[in-house]
């Protein structure tokens, strides 16, 4: 279903509403096979697992429904403006047995009167949720995800894929204080860890209110990063002294700095994440490191020019590729030693593992090929061709997809073919029109991500400005998001749907602002159910957005004037809280200002001019069109809350490029 969600995003008017109108009717015969009933084999991997559902619970069509919602941190019952675990509990009204590799969709909406809605107010409720529309959101949504774009410039655009037509897609965009080169998203989700080697820092960015909380000082040039199997602690390769930092991912500190030898440096986690192998390009070792007490367990000769690394915990192996020899070096996990080499050809650039962690797919640039290498064996299998200039390669569940640089197109390989006799085939997919090569430059972090369903990829296209969406078994990408005139050196997930963290028991971490007694709506595909429930949350005390009614943004500027580019124009505006009546402070607003398309962009704290009025002073670099938004996330208005204002700049005198970020002046 969540596949739908996306899909839906790049539609127009009249496909969406039809699209929206068939998701609610009766399940095509095509459709994918209810999922099973099955008793519990083995308990999936999370970071909490909740305790027994205590909440309301309902049949429909055979299935018993359970919903329940505990606060995330302590006993007790749910406060609004705090963090809650939202999960649904199903199973077999019969036999009881959890009905697992389901994927139910959720939402909750705060009751406008005292009647619980009917059967058919409630497929209303979904259907209206299902559009997408800003205007008709559900107060907590538990389906979300975000698609993150690591830009060109010192950005990240934080897009939301479920937003219709009607507005604006970008979230937010998070500015950082120089180029970031790699990043590394925790398990938990609720941290981003981005290096920027120019300014010998790694900054963390808050996942919730999507600002820098945390800005961290490393070694010189800290470039890849790498978080943990559990998640405690980040690791940080600084290429420009040779050396890692290990910091603890809870108190922000710094818990070692060990040696390794030169040049860039790639990660790999081993022996069920007991030990890190570091490589070191210039450096003729693989630096083997403990993960509990962080000294250096061992030195793997490797030989000079290690450019990629990768573990298999299910082979028990390392694979190390020489991009300079060419040679894939293998090494055991535990016994730390060689256990054999493998002559490929030189210009390796990347190294992976498929999910099973049987085939290693080492990516050759310079010779435009991919070799399959079976870790059972430890043996080249296959021999794949025809690529041009690839970079990189991610994976589903079912295939390995490969980036090509050289021409706008992505391979795909079907994993169940390697292993099955006669020549596996490689298909080609068109996605968009400029070849990666094009771009400014390509980055180190991966450019292809999976969908949440795991049936598809997001691909990002620096020379296009955009990212696709690719979904298997079509012949081209099912949509577009455009990345308002930045560069996506690679793109990422933030992935805060629901998920079986035990089987039959889907959850998500939610923040329901206000108190009152919700309308929690839910949907699943096969079998059809659209049901809801109950769920009473109670005050905390803090004013929230629903209980302020409203924020009220007025320009205060004429849009419809030509400005010249290299002058200043004052941007006056007035914002107040309608219901409370409490006045907003300058800290508490975002400007946001950006060229599109056009990597130049803004975002800071206006000053403040008047009572209830505010003003930012803006210097356009160049002319174009440029996006004035507002946003008071304290008051329930983030960014995109408001409907953009658009400001034509026409060419006029020279101005430098680089915004001055104080006192609310943009130069």
């Amino acid at each position: 279903m969540k596949k739908n969600l996306l899909a839906l995003c790049t539609l127009g008017p009249l496909s969406l509403a039809v699209a929206v109108q068939a998701l609610l009717r009766e399940r095509p015969a095509e459709a994918a096979p209810a999922p099973s009933v099955v008793a519990p084999a083995e308990t999936p991997r999370t970071a909490s697992t909740p305790v027994a559902p205590e909440g309301p619970r309902l049949e429909r069509e055979g299935l018993a429904i359970q919903f329940d919602l505990r606060p995330a941190v302590g006993a007790g019952p749910v406060e609004a403006q705090s963090e809650a675990i939202a999960t649904f509990t199903l199973t077999d009204a019969r036999s009881g047995q959890p009905v697992r590799g389901a994927r139910p969709l959720g939402w909750m909406s705060l009751r406008e009167g005292t009647e619980a809605p009917t059967d058919a107010q409630c497929a209303a409720k979904v259907k209206t949720f299902l559009g997408g529309l800003l205007s008709v959101q559900a107060d907590a949504d538990l389906n979300s995800y975000f698609v993150l774009a690591l830009n060109h410039d010192n950005s990240i655009s934080v897009i939301n894929p479920q937003l219709a037509f009607s507005r604006t897609k970008l979230r937010s965009l998070v500015t950082l204080s120089a180029p970031a080169a790699d990043w590394a998203l925790h398990p938990d989700r609720s941290a981003l860890y981005v290096s920027m080697p120019t300014a010998h820092r790694v900054s963390r960015v808050d996942t919730r209110t999507f600002l820098a909380s945390a800005h961290l000082e490393v070694g010189r040039e800290p470039t890849r990063l790498a978080l943990a199997p559990d998640g405690r602690t980040l690791w940080v390769g600084n290429d420009g002294d040779g050396t890692v930092t290990v910091i603890d991912h809870r108190t922000q500190k710094v818990l070692a700095t060990v040696e390794v030898g030169d040049g860039h440096h790639e990660f790999a986690f081993a022996d069920d994440g007991r030990t890190a192998w570091v490589t070191s390009e210039e450096s003729d070792e693989v630096t083997v490191i403990d993960t509990a007490s962080f000294e250096p367990l061992e030195r793997v000769k490797v030989g000079r020019g290690a450019v990629a690394i990768a573990a298999s915990d299910t082979a028990r192996a390392v694979y190390v590729a020489n991009g300079r020899t060419g040679e894939m070096v293998v090494a055991h996990g535990r016994t730390l030693s060689v256990t054999s080499r493998v002559a490929l050809s030189p210009g390796l650039k990347a190294l992976r593992f498929d999910p099973s962690g049987r085939w290693a797919f080492a990516v050759n640039a310079a010779r435009n090929e991919v070799t399959v290498l079976d870790a059972s064996s430890a043996q080249a299998r296959r021999m794949l061709t025809g690529f041009d200039a690839p970079d990189a390669v991610s994976f589903t569940d079912g295939y390995a997809y490969v980036r090509n640089t050289g021409d706008a197109r992505i391979s795909l390989v079907k994993l169940a073919a390697l292993d099955q006799p006669g020549a596996a085939g490689v298909v080609d997919v068109q996605v968009g029109q400029k070849a990666p090569e094009e771009a400014r430059g390509l980055g180190l972090a991966g450019p292809l991500v999976p969908v949440p369903e795991g049936d598809g990829v997001i691909v990002s296209s620096p020379a296009d400005k955009a990212l696709y969406f690719y979904r298997e078994g079509m012949m081209a990408p099912m949509g577009t998001l455009l990345n308002y005139g930045r560069e996506p050196k690679a793109v990422l997930v933030l992935d805060r749907s629901l998920e079986e963290v035990r089987p039959g028991m889907y959850s998500t971490q939610v923040r329901v602002k206000d108190p009152g007694t919700y309308d929690v709506a839910f949907l699943l595909d096969s079998p059809r159910v659209v049901a809801c429930v109950e769920q009473k949350v109670g005050a905390s005390g803090v004013v929230t957005a629903r209980q302020a009614h409203r924020v009220e943004l007025e320009p205060r500027f004429d849009a419809s004037v030509r400005r010249k580019a290299g002058e200043e124009h004052a941007l006056r505006f007035r914002l107040k809280d309608a219901g409370s009546g409490k006045p907003v402070s300058a800290e508490e607003i975002s400007v946001l200002l950006f060229r599109s398309p056009g990597a130049w962009q803004w975002r800071g704290h206006p000053r403040v001019v008047g009572e209830g009025e505010f003003e930012v002073t803006f210097r356009p670099p160049g002319p174009g069109q440029f996006k004035f938004l507002v946003g008071v996330e304290s008051r329930g208005a983030p960014l995109g809350s408001f409907w953009p204002v658009t400001l034509g700049v026409v060419a006029g005198t020279s101005a430098k490029a680089a915004p001055r970020l104080a006192g609310g002046n943009i130069p």
